[in-house]
C-alpha cells in the first residue's frame, strides 16, 4: 500500500537561505554542529508553534476560574513546552560545550588566530548565552505557573503559557539570527525558521482586526437616533459580529489577555441583548472600550510585530508602481498587471492607516474587470500618494 505524502515540511527543514549559508562556510567542522542546533531550532519553534493552546481558553466569563480538570487537560502541553524548550538547549551543549565543561573535560584549544575561528568563538558565545537565557526562562515558567494568582484563572494560566511559548518562540529565532548574520548579512525573514509563517499571521490579524472596528464604528453611528426599543436587537448583532471575529482563523493569534476583554464585553452585550429596552448610552458603555482596545491591539501590531514586514510591502510597492509608470510610458498593456500585481502586495498593509485601507478597498479589481489607461493613471497617482503618506515612526 503507498505511504501517504503529508504536503507539510518536516518540522526541521530549514530554510533554503540558512542552508546555503551553511554549505558556504569554509569552517566544514563548524557549519556541520551549526546545523545540529539549527535544526534542533527549527523544531522546536515549530512545535511551540503547533502546540493548540486556544481549544482550552474559556469562551464564556463563568469559565475563568481554574479547576483540576484544566490542570490534567494542561498538563501534557506544558511538559512538551519545557521539553522542546530543553531539547534545543541540550543540543547547544552538547555541539558547543560552555566554556567550564570544556575545562573540565581537560580540552584545550589556542586561541583563535584567524578570522573563521574568531566567527566560531564568537557563535559559541552567542549560542551558549542564548541556552542560558532559555533554561532559565524554562525556570520562570515552573514558578510562574505555581502562584496562586494563575493557579487560580484559567485566563491567567492560558495567558502565561502563551506568553511564554511566544518568548520562547522569539529567543530561538534571535538564536539563529544573530549566529547567521556573523557569517553573511541576511534578513531575518530568510534565515529563521516559521518566522514568515508567523509575520503573515500577525499581518492577516490586523487586517481581521481593521475590518471589525470600521464594521463596529459603522453600527456605532446608527445609535444617534436610535429608539431604546431597538438598541437590544442592535446589541445581539454586534455580540454576533464579536462571535464571528472569535472563529475566524485570523483571531487564533491574539492574545489570550485581549480575547478576554472580547469576551467579558460580548458577555455584557448578551444581557443587553436580552433585555425589552436598553439605553443607547449603556451600548456605547459596551463598545467604546472594545473599539478602543481594537484599535490598540492593531497598533501594536504595527508598531512591534510588523515593522520589517511593512517596510519591505511598501519598498515592493513602490517599486512595481516605478514599473507601472514606465509601461503606461510606452503604452504598454503590462501596466494593468504590474497595478493588479502592486495592490494585491499592499493588502499585507491592511489595517496601518485608515485612509490607505479606504485607498485598497476602493482600488481592489474584480477578475473580470479591467481599466484604460487614463484609470490606471489616476489609480496610480493616487496609489503614490496614500503610500508615501504611510506614517512611519
Amino acid at each position: 500500500m503507498p505511504q501517504v505524502k503529508s504536503s507539510r515540511p518536516a518540522q526541521d527543514t530549514l530554510p533554503p537561505r540558512l542552508s546555503t549559508l551553511l554549505e558556504g562556510l569554509t569552517y566544514r567542522e563548524l557549519a556541520t554542529r551549526l546545523e545540529k542546533v539549527y535544526r534542533a531550532a527549527a523544531l522546536a519553534i515549530d512545535r511551540l508553534g503547533h502546540i493548540n493552546i486556544v481549544k482550552y481558553e474559556p469562551t464564556s466569563l463563568e469559565e475563568g476560574g481554574a479547576d483540576l480538570s484544566l490542570w490534567e487537560t494542561m498538563a501534557p502541553v506544558l511538559r512538551d513546552t519545557v521539553m522542546d524548550v530543553n531539547a534545543l538547549v541540550s543540543v547547544v551543549k552538547q555541539a558547543f560545550p560552555p566554556p567550564e565543561q570544556k575545562a573540565r573535560d581537560g580540552a584545550w584549544a589556542p586561541p583563535p588566530a584567524s578570522f573563521d575561528e574568531r566567527l566560531a568563538q564568537e557563535v559559541e558565545t552567542v549560542l551558549n548565552a542564548c541556552a542560558g537565557r532559555l533554561a532559565q526562562r524554562v525556570a520562570d515558567l515552573g514558578q510562574r505557573v505555581r502562584q496562586p494568582e494563575v493557579v487560580s484563572d484559567r485566563w491567567a494560566l492560558m495567558s502565561e503559557l502563551q506568553s511564554f511559548r511566544a518568548d520562547f518562540r522569539a529567543q530561538m529565532g534571535d538564536l539563529v539570527y544573530l549566529t547567521a548574520t556573523a557569517f553573511e548579512d541576511v534578513p531575518r525573514e530568510q534565515v529563521v525558521p516559521g518566522y514568515e509563517v508567523q509575520v503573515g499571521a500577525a499581518a492577516a490579524l490586523r487586517s481581521a482586526l481593521a475590518d471589525l472596528r470600521r464594521s463596529a464604528q459603522s453600527r456605532m453611528e446608527k445609535l444617534a437616533a436610535m429608539p431604546p426599543k431597538d438598541v437590544p436587537a442592535h446589541a445581539r448583532r454586534m455580540e454576533e459580529m464579536l462571535a464571528a471575529f472569535a472563529h475566524m482563523p485570523a483571531s487564533l493569534t491574539m492574545k489570550t489577555r485581549d480575547k478576554r476583554m472580547l469576551v467579558e464585553q460580548r458577555g455584557h452585550l448578551d444581557t443587553l441583548a436580552t433585555r425589552p429596552e436598553a439605553d443607547t448610552g449603556e451600548l456605547r458603555a459596551v463598545m467604546e472600550p472594545v473599539l478602543a482596545e481594537l484599535a490598540r491591539v492593531g497598533t501594536e501590531l504595527t508598531q512591534r510585530t510588523l515593522v520589517a514586514h511593512d517596510r519591505a510591502v511598501w519598498s515592493v510597492c513602490g517599486a512595481r508602481l516605478e514599473q507601472a509608470a514606465m509601461h503606461l510610458f510606452l503604452h504598454s498593456p503590462g501596466a494593468e498587471r504590474v497595478v493588479r500585481d502592486a495592490l494585491k502586495t499592499a493588502e499585507a498593509l491592511y489595517g496601518r492607516s485608515p485612509t490607505f485601507d479606504t485607498f485598497l478597498r476602493k482600488a481592489r479589481m474584480a477578475p473580470g474587470q479591467t481599466q484604460d489607461d487614463a484609470q490606471l493613471r489616476e489609480t496610480l497617482e493616487v496609489f503614490r500618494e496614500r503610500l508615501a503618506a504611510l506614517p512611519f515612526t
